[in-house]
C-alpha cells in the first residue's frame, strides 16, 4: 500500500480511461433512467432473487449463472434490482447492460474492458495490477475478445486473488442484445474456460439465442441456470398482481379489474409493464379510467400502447431474418416454421411442424426454431413448441403493427388446411390400429394406449382434430372445395375411427359443424338452370330453400345450399308466375301468375285465378290449383300460422283454403259489390268461420288504393285518393287517428313499421311521408324536399324501425334515418357522401331489402346485377354479383332481390 499511496493518481486515471470504458453500461447509469430501466416492485419476484443470493453466498455453487427468458419476461429488471441488493452489501464488483438504446452499449468488445475498468474502482489491488499491465500494454483495450479477456481479467486478479474480497459479483445483462454474437459467444467462453481461476462469479441474462443457447447447453456442468418462462405460472402471475397493484394504486381497482390485467399479461412482465405505461402515461390530459376501461374491453382506440411490446417483437424477428449468412431458403423456412406455430392449434412437436409446413427433413425445422427461441417455447421435457404469450400472436396478425412481418390469416389458413387432409390422405386407413375383431370393446382391447400412440402419429391427430379450424378461416377455393368433397366422400369414417379411438369424437362433431358453416359462408353463388326465365324468388323461413316462380308458368323449389333442384317443376300455370311465397312454417308455398295484354297500346296485368301449394318438408309435390273464384285471382295472403290461405278474387269474393288439402274453409266472403282499383269499401271479416264481423269502412269521400293491416292486428290504415292516410280500429271501425294530410295528390300505397308505431306513405305527388301513428305527425325525415322525383318502384323499412329506403324509376335511391331526418346520401362510385339523390349508375333498380341487422341493404337491378351496401359508411360491401345474363331490354330481368333470414346470402 505505501508504495501504491505515492503513485500519480492522475496518471492512474488516465490509463484506466484508455480503456476506453462504457460508462452508460452500469445498471444505474444516466441511459438507464432515460430507457425507464426499473427494479422489481417491492415483495415481487422474491424466489428468484433469493435463489441469486443462495448462489452468491455458496461456496460450492458454480461460477457462472445463467438467467434466461423470453423476450419480455423480465430478466433486465430482476439483474437490475440484483445488482442494487448486491451494491449495498457491497459485492457488486462491475455490471454490463447491454441494450439497443445505444451503440456502445452493444458493442461486444467493450463489456471486457468496461468490466475492468469498473473492477479497478471497486478494488485498489486490483487497481495496481492492471495499472502495471497497461503501462506494458496501453493498447490492450482495442484488441480482441480473448486477449481482453487474458490481460485485463485473468492475470491481473490471479496476480491478487488472494486481496480480493469474497462473493464478489459480475452481471452482464441481455448478452443476445449485442451486434456481434459470436463474439458474444467468445465471452461466454472465456468465462466457462477461466471462471473457476479468478474470484469472481458471473450473473450473465439472455433470451435463448441459438449461439447462447447452444455455448450455455455445452457447459452444462459449469454453470447454474433459471428459465424465467418456466417457472409455475401462478407464481409469476401473483407478482404481476402485485406489480400491478402497486403501480395502479392511484386509481384504486377493483381485484376484479387486477385478476382481469393478469389474465392479459400472463408471464410477461414488460407486457404489464407496457400496460401500466399505457393507462397512466403520466399526463393530466389523458383519462386513465377511460384507458383503462380499453385495455379490459379489448376494443383499443390507440396502438400507442402496444409501442414497447412491438419494438421488442420487431427487434427479436429482425434479428432473426436479418442475418448477412442466411440463405433465401433457411429465411423461408424461418417464416414457414414461425407461421405454422403461430396458427397451430395446440403445442406441436418439431416433426408435426415439419408435415404441416411441408419441410421435407425435420433438422431444418430445428435449424429455423433455434433464432425464434426469444418469441417460441420448446418444452426441454416434452420438446413441444408454442408461442410465449397471446400478445405475440396480436403483434403477428395485426398488419399495422408488425408490418412487414405480418402474418396473413387467410393465406396461411388454407395451406394449413390444405396440409391437414394431405396427411389424413397419405396415413388414415381401414383399422388404422390393426384391432383383430370389431366385436369387441375398445376399452377391452390389450394395450389399446398403446397401440394408439404407435399407429396414429402425433401429425395424423393433429390434422384429424384441427383440420375444421384452419378451414374455417381460409378463403374460397376450389381447390378446397374439392378436397373436403375428396375426404367426406372417401375418409369420413376412417377419420371417425382415429378420433373414436383417441376418446375425441365431440372434437369431430364440432368438425363437421366447422366444416358446414365454411360451406355456408364461402360456397360460391350457386346456379340453377330452371329452363325459363325467372319472374320472381323467395327465401323460406329458415333460408334453406328458395321458391322461383318461372317465365313458362312453372314453379321450382331449390337448395339454398347447392344447385339441386328440390322440388318442380310444378305446372299448371298458364302465363308467368309473377309472385311466389312461403308459408310462416316453410311447409307450403302459393304462387300467382301474370298474363300481358294490350289496351290502346300499353300493357297491364291482369291476374289468373290458379293457387299452387306444396309441402316443402318431404319433399313431395302435391300440386293442384286452388278452384273456386269465378275471375283471375288479385293477390294471395298465408295466415300469420301458415295454415291458411286467403285470396281474393275480381269476382268480388275473398276465399280461405285449407293449406293441407287446398278446401275451401268457408264460404266465400261475400259482401263487395263488384272489385274495383281504387274502391271505396275496407270490411273485415272473422276467422275461422268467415262471418262478416259488422266491420266496415267507407273512404269519405273519395276512393281507397291500399290498406294495411297493423302487426298487432288492431288497425287498418288505407291510402285514400284525396291525398290523405286514415287508421281505424279494426274491432268497431272508429277512425283513430287521421286523416294525415300532406301529400298534394293521391296516395298509392300504405305500409306499417315493423313496431307498428309508423306508417309510411307513396303518393302520386313523388313524396315519401312517415306518419307517427298516434299523433299524426311527421317524422323528420319527411321533412326533405321531394326534389322532382319520378315514380317510387320499392319501398322498404329496417327490421329495427331506424330506416326507411325507396328507389325509384329515375335511378335514384333514399335512405331515411326515421330519428333524425338525415337522408343517407351515397355515391355509388365511390361510397362518398354527395349533395341530393344517391344517384345510381346503374340500369333500372326492381328491388331492394334490408339484411336481419339492418347493416346491409341489397339492391337487384334491371341489368342483372345484384349490389350490397354498408349503410353506416355508404362503401360496397359485395358484388356487384354477376351471373344474370337476360339482356336489360327483357323486363323485369330482377324483378326481387331478398336476403336470406338465417346465413349471409
Amino acid at each position: 500500500m505505501s508504495t501504491w499511496s505515492i503513485a500519480n493518481e492522475h496518471l492512474v486515471n488516465t490509463r484506466l480511461e484508455g480503456l476506453n470504458p462504457v460508462k452508460q453500461a452500469t445498471y444505474d447509469s444516466n441511459l438507464s433512467t432515460e430507457i425507464n430501466r426499473r427494479s422489481c416492485t417491492e415483495g415481487t419476484r422474491v424466489g428468484v432473487l433469493d435463489d441469486l443470493d443462495n448462489w452468491v453466498y455458496n461456496p460450492t455453487s458454480r461460477s457462472v449463472y445463467w438467467m434466461n427468458g423470453m423476450a419480455g419476461t423480465g430478466k433486465t429488471t430482476i439483474a437490475s434490482t440484483f445488482c442494487d441488493r448486491v451494491e449495498k452489501r457491497k459485492l457488486l464488483a462491475a455490471s454490463f447492460f447491454c441494450t439497443r438504446s445505444s451503440s456502445e452499449c452493444r458493442n461486444v468488445s467493450r463489456i471486457i474492458p468496461t468490466i475492468a475498468y469498473q473492477l479497478a474502482r471497486y478494488s485498489i489491488p486490483y487497481r495496481a495490477a492492471l495499472y502495471k499491465i497497461l503501462g506494458q500494454n496501453p493498447d490492450i483495450g482495442s484488441k480482441n475478445v480473448l486477449k481482453q479477456f487474458e490481460h485485463l481479467l485473468k492475470e491481473p486478479l490471479q496476480q491478487v486473488k488472494g486481496a480480493m474480497p469474497e462473493h464478489l459479483v459480475v452481471v452482464v445483462d441481455a448478452l443476445d442484445e449485442c451486434d456481434d454474437h459470436s463474439a458474444a459467444v467468445v465471452v461466454l467462453d472465456m468465462l466457462f474456460r477461466h471462471a473457476t481461476d479468478v474470484p469472481l462469479k458471473f450473473l450473465v441474462t439472455s433470451r435463448p439465442e441459438p449461439e447462447i443457447y447452444s455455448k450455455m447447453s455445452l457447459n452444462a456442468q459449469l454453470r447454474e441456470v433459471i428459465h424465467l418462462h418456466e417457472i409455475e405460472k401462478s407464481l409469476v402471475q401473483e407478482d404481476i398482481a402485485l406489480y400491478l397493484k402497486t403501480e395502479l394504486k392511484s386509481m384504486s381497482l377493483s381485484s376484479t379489474d387486477i385478476e382481469q390485467l393478469v389474465v392479459r399479461s400472463g408471464t410477461l412482465f414488460i407486457y404489464a409493464a407496457t400496460l401500466v405505461r399505457y393507462i397512466l402515461p403520466g399526463k393530466q390530459t389523458t383519462n386513465p379510467h377511460k384507458r383503462l376501461r380499453s385495455v379490459l374491453s379489448m376494443t383499443p382506440e390507440s396502438t400507442k400502447k402496444h409501442a414497447q411490446i412491438d419494438a421488442l417483437y420487431t427487434a427479436v424477428l429482425q434479428s432473426a431474418l436479418s442475418e448477412d449468412e442466411l440463405e433465401a431458403d433457411e429465411a423461408e423456412d424461418i417464416r414457414v416454421v414461425l407461421r405454422t406455430v403461430l396458427f397451430a392449434q395446440e403445442p406441436i412437436s418439431v416433426g408435426t411442424i415439419a408435415e404441416l409446413a411441408n419441410i421435407d427433413d425435420p433438422q431444418r425445422v430445428v435449424y429455423a426454431l433455434h433464432p425464434l427461441r426469444s418469441v417460441l417455447h420448446q418444452s426441454e421435457q416434452t420438446g413441444l413448441v408454442s408461442t410465449l404469450h397471446a400478445s405475440f400472436l396480436d403483434f403477428m396478425f395485426s398488419n399495422q403493427r408488425s408490418g412487414a412481418y405480418f402474418c396473413d390469416v387467410v393465406e396461411h389458413s388454407q395451406l394449413l388446411a390444405q396440409r391437414c387432409f394431405s396427411v389424413m390422405k397419405e396415413q388414415l386407413r381401414f383399422n388404422i390400429c390393426d384391432l383383430e375383431s370389431s366385436f369387441v370393446s375398445d376399452t377391452q382391447v390389450h394395450n389399446m394406449s398403446a397401440r394408439v400412440q404407435k399407429n396414429i402419429p402425433s401429425t395424423l391427430a393433429y390434422a384429424c382434430r384441427y383440420w375444421a379450424s384452419h378451414l374455417t378461416l381460409a378463403p374460397k377455393s376450389d381447390v378446397l372445395f374439392a378436397t373436403l368433397e375428396d375426404f367426406l366422400s372417401h375418409r369420413l369414417l376412417f377419420w371417425m375411427e382415429v378420433l373414436n379411438l383417441r376418446r375425441e369424437t365431440a372434437l369431430g362433431i364440432e368438425g363437421l359443424l366447422k366444416g358446414q358453416q365454411w360451406l355456408i359462408e364461402v360456397a360460391p353463388l350457386a346456379t340453377w338452370n330452371v329452363g325459363s326465365s325467372a319472374f320472381s324468388a323467395a327465401y323460406s323461413p329458415d333460408g334453406a330453400q328458395i321458391v322461383v316462380g318461372c317465365g313458362d308458368g312453372s314453379v321450382r323449389i331449390l337448395g339454398s345450399y347447392g344447385d339441386s333442384v328440390l322440388i318442380g317443376p310444378l305446372e299448371g300455370h298458364t302465363q308467368a308466375v309473377f309472385s311466389v311465397a312461403f308459408s310462416h312454417d316453410g311447409s307450403a308455398v302459393a304462387s300467382r301468375p301474370m298474363i300481358i295484354r294490350y289496351e290502346f297500346g300499353t300493357h297491364t296485368m291482369a291476374l289468373l285465378s290458379l293457387a299452387h301449394f306444396k309441402d316443402t318438408q318431404t319433399r313431395c309435390a302435391r300440386e293442384r290449383p286452388i278452384e273456386g273464384h269465378t275471375e283471375p285471382v288479385c293477390c294471395v295472403r298465408f295466415s300469420p300460422n301458415g295454415s291458411l290461405i286467403a285470396s281474393c278474387s275480381r269476382d268480388g269474393t275473398v276465399r280461405l283454403w285449407n293449406v293441407h288439402d287446398g278446401t275451401a274453409t268457408t264460404p266465400p266472403l261475400v259482401g263487395h259489390a263488384d272489385w274495383r282499383w281504387p274502391g271505396r269499401y275496407i270490411r273485415v271479416w272473422q276467422i275461422p268461420d268467415g262471418s262478416h264481423t259488422g266491420t266496415s269502412f267507407e273512404a269519405v269521400p273519395e276512393f281507397v288504393y291500399s290498406v294495411a293491416t297493423s302487426p298487432d292486428g288492431t288497425q287498418i290504415a288505407a291510402a285514400s285518393s284525396d291525398g290523405t292516410v286514415r287508421v281505424w280500429n279494426i274491432n268497431d271501425g272508429n277512425l283513430i287517428a287521421g286523416p294525415f294530410r300532406g301529400h298534394t295528390d293521391w296516395v298509392r300505397s300504405v305500409a306499417y313499421s315493423p313496431d307498428g308505431t309508423r306508417l309510411v306513405s307513396t303518393s302520386h305527388d313523388n313524396t315519401v311521408r312517415v306518419w307517427n301513428v298516434r299523433n299524426g305527425l311527421l317524422a323528420p325525415a319527411s321533412s326533405v324536399p321531394p326534389d322532382a322525383l319520378t315514380d317510387i318502384k320499392s319501398l322498404s323499412f329496417s327490421l329495427d324501425n331506424s330506416h326507411l329506403i325507396s328507389i325509384y324509376a329515375d335511378k335514384s335511391i333514399r335512405i331515411w334515418d326515421l330519428e333524425t331526418g338525415k337522408v343517407q346520401i351515397l355515391s355509388t362510385a365511390d361510397g362518398s357522401v354527395v349533395s341530393g339523390l344517391f344517384e345510381i349508375n346503374y340500369d333500372s333498380l326492381f328491388s331492394l331489402s334490408f339484411s336481419s341487422d339492418n347493416a346491409i341493404v341489397v339492391m337487384g337491378c334491371k341489368n342483372g346485377l345484384i349490389h350490397a351496401w354498408d349503410l353506416g359508411t355508404g362503401e360496397p360491401v359485395a358484388g356487384p354479383f354477376v351471373g344474370h345474363t337476360w339482356p336489360s331490354q327483357h323486363w323485369p330481368n330482377l324483378m326481387m332481390a331478398r336476403c336470406s333470414p338465417r346465413i349471409p346470402r
